[in-house]
């Protein structure tokens, strides 16, 4: 019978404390404050992890086959916004099956990809299709980003504006890397 007390006050006072403690964390949480800045690297780490799939795919064999990509997003104090991305070439296919070197188009198609879901460029000769415009690619960022209600179009505008995407594939001959960057809505980048 004694044990049968000590168990159920111990177990009351387990309550108890758990109580307490669950009703502090939740109410820290709620009165969490998350920066501007934050919140769009945030944003934009989940918007790159979730589409980063596309370029991945397996759909077409006639693109280049990469099998990972890694991106890394900062923001500086003047509020200029840099995007590294990194896509790696598949070592097997690039270096035994097929000898291909990453060209400007690459590039692109990677941007395009993750962002709008097309290529931009015809499949075959990798010459622009015009499919795809700078609006289409301000838009895309602009409703995919910029979704909350803390900032208006002027700020999101000039957010946009300020941000550089940089693009480095990796090719498993490291000779053959190439690397491009520009304005994240650019048509071409350089």
């Amino acid at each position: 019978m004694a044990i049968c007390k000590k168990n159920f006050f111990t177990f009351i006072l387990f309550l108890i404390i758990t109580s307490i403690l669950t009703s502090n964390v939740f109410g820290g949480v709620n009165d969490l404050k998350i920066s501007k800045k934050n919140l769009i690297i945030i944003k934009y780490d989940i918007f790159f992890l979730k589409y980063q799939h596309r370029v991945l795919s397996r759909d077409f064999n006639f693109m280049v086959k990469y099998q990972n990509i890694e991106h890394d997003i900062e923001i500086d104090d003047l509020g200029n916004i840099k995007i590294n991305i990194f896509a790696k070439m598949d070592v097997l296919r690039y270096t035994k099956k097929k000898k291909y070197k990453p060209k400007l188009a690459d590039c692109n198609i990677i941007r395009n990809k993750i962002l709008l879901n097309k290529l931009g460029y015809s499949l075959f000769t990798l010459k622009k299709n015009y499919s795809i415009s700078e609006n289409e690619l301000f838009s895309a960022v602009k409703e995919k980003i910029y979704n909350f209600i803390e900032l208006n179009d002027k700020d999101i505008d000039n957010l946009i504006d300020s941000t550089v995407i940089n693009i480095t594939i990796i090719h498993p001959i490291k000779k053959f890397n190439i690397n491009c960057s520009g304005k994240i809505s650019e048509l071409e980048l350089s």
